[in-house]
């Protein structure tokens, strides 16, 4: 099992304080929801990159006594599945969805490098494409339960809606999932600008499955 955690750095200052880091534990075990049985169980060893190197980091892991299942606290800077890291996912994300930019536009970003490869770019821009949809709907969801002004949701959608495909409509709407984190206790340091990391922290934790 996976907790996708924030830890406000990237993957260099991730990979050189990693002695040093504090990992908060749960208070419930994400899986049997059993309190303050969460135990430090070492680590695991993971590879990241970008389009220029790979970085070999460590992946803290707990275990909970009650029901004996370890738990993960993958960075946010990592995606499951994927070993691109979020920065240039978002990237090439970014390009497409913002800018409509073209595919030959978008490689031309990562010369003189031959990677990531243009049919890999495509498979994430397909599959944030797919999961937009589902993120969107929750994302709406708790803006509505969300204690906004009169008129604020309705003035949210009007926004969203001059954007014609749900990819658009749920990049456009991180800034408002970002105050709604703030106000909730979870403060994302920059959390617009990394929005593919804050999406994917908020939509795990909600159990929306794949992002990208």
């Amino acid at each position: 099992m996976v907790i996708v955690a924030d830890f406000g750095s990237d993957v260099q200052t991730y990979c050189s304080e990693f002695p040093k880091l504090i990992f908060s534990k749960p208070k419930t075990c994400p899986n049997c929801a059993a309190a303050r049985k969460l135990i430090g169980h070492g680590s695991y060893a993971r590879h990241v990159c970008d389009h220029q190197q790979v970085f070999s980091i460590r992946v803290k892991r707990l275990f909970c006594t009650t029901c004996r299942r370890t738990i993960s606290l993958l960075p946010s800077f990592c995606l499951s599945y994927r070993h691109y890291l979020t920065l240039v996912i978002q990237s090439v994300l970014s390009l497409r969805i913002q800018h409509n930019s073209s595919w030959n536009t978008i490689r031309q970003g990562f010369l003189p490098s031959d990677l990531p490869a243009l049919s890999t770019c495509r498979e994430w821009m397909s599959a944030f494409s797919q999961a937009s949809g589902k993120y969107l709907q929750e994302l709406l969801q708790q803006m509505s339960a969300w204690q906004l002004a009169p008129g604020k949701l309705e003035l949210l959608i009007a926004e969203l809606s001059v954007f014609s495909s749900q990819a658009q409509q749920l990049v456009a709407a991180v800034p408002h999932l970002v105050v709604w984190l703030r106000d909730s206790g979870l403060n994302l340091p920059n959390g617009s600008a990394k929005w593919l990391r804050t999406l994917w922290q908020w939509g795990h934790g909600a159990k929306l499955g794949r992002l990208v």
